[in-house]
């Protein structure tokens, strides 16, 4: 098994082992966004078949290499071609393939590496054999398999009365088309939680990426005014809450949780499986999710940095590292 760039010759087979089990964040259209920041790499076996890849985004900051996670991006990845059923091979082949990425990324010899796997990864081993430090990170799922009504009975009595109130007080939902309105509603959000943002990436999503085999964006209306917006991507399996926001001059109780519900009806309808809410560590948004009554699952941040430098980001980001 060796790891090394997707070339063009590969990329056809790369794309249909993406559509087959990887997820959007690993399509080359989406990785395309970052441009030379990113470089997609291939899983090959003995027999130099492509059976899996993943993707690394590096950043230069104060002269140091760093090895994170692209804006807007959940995780890095791995996804591989798995065939077997038997659980000890299919454990052993995790293994292989994970051992083999952490000693890759090991011989990249960054300064600093802080990237999240993909929520199927639950061995976490082969990188905290070379030392790696791991976090869990948290996402709730909806199962879109359900009815509307067995969805719906699985929220929280709050987040129902949130949907019922803004059915009473006559809110409306459209489906949206203007991604300008999608874009000033998400930059007031991350102003409001603290948090930086490149906008010029936010661009290239929302103006470049977007259309609609990819997206969907609904917005929530009060007397002609948009109070609240959410903002989807999906693959051909699951949709991921990407972008929202609401008004903070004109608030609704029911405005957010209208807007997610027309969603979760909307991915349903296209048939896809899952809808991720791509989770949250600000907790007070983390019960806001946890409210629609999805189920939770764990994903891994792998970490690690130079010894002066982890000294250093102890202080700032002690929960990491």
């Amino acid at each position: 098994m060796r790891i090394h760039k997707i070339d063009e010759q590969s990329m056809v087979e790369y794309e249909y082992l993406v559509k087959k089990y990887g997820a959007i964040f690993n399509s080359k259209k989406w990785l395309d966004l970052f441009d030379e920041k990113v470089s997609i790499y291939g899983i090959f076996d003995k027999g130099e078949n492509l059976i899996g890849g993943f993707h690394l985004y590096e950043k230069k900051r104060f002269g140091l290499t760093i090895c994170c996670d692209a804006p807007f991006t959940p995780t890095t990845g791995p996804f591989f071609k798995l065939e077997s059923k038997n659980p000890v091979a299919i454990m052993n082949k995790w293994k292989k393939v994970l051992t083999k990425i952490a000693n890759f990324i090991e011989n990249r010899r960054y300064h600093v590496v802080s990237i999240s796997l993909d929520r199927n990864v639950i061995d976490t081993q082969p990188f905290i054999w070379m030392k790696y430090k791991v976090a869990p990170r948290y996402t709730y799922i909806l199962d879109l398999r359900k009815s509307l009504v067995e969805i719906r009975s699985d929220m929280s009595s709050e987040r129902r009365k949130n949907i019922n109130k803004g059915i009473k007080d006559g809110l409306i939902v459209k489906q949206n088309y203007d991604n300008k309105l999608v874009k000033s509603f998400a930059l007031n959000t991350f102003t409001r939680q603290g948090l930086k943002v490149n906008a010029s990436y936010l661009d290239k999503i929302l103006f470049d990426y977007a259309d609609e085999t990819n997206s969907f964006s609904f917005v929530v209306y009060e007397e002609d005014i948009p109070i609240s917006v959410i903002f989807c991507v999906h693959d051909n399996k699951s949709v991921y809450y990407l972008l929202g926001g609401y008004s903070e001059r004109k608030k609704h109780q029911g405005g957010g949780a209208l807007a997610f519900w027309e969603t979760i009806k909307y991915a349903k309808n296209l048939g896809l499986l899952n809808y991720d809410f791509e989770g949250s560590e600000i907790q007070n948004i983390e019960k806001y999710f946890r409210g629609f009554g999805g189920s939770i699952f764990p994903y891994y941040r792998i970490n690690k940095a130079r010894l002066c430098l982890e000294i250093l980001l102890k202080f700032s980001k002690r929960e990491l590292f």
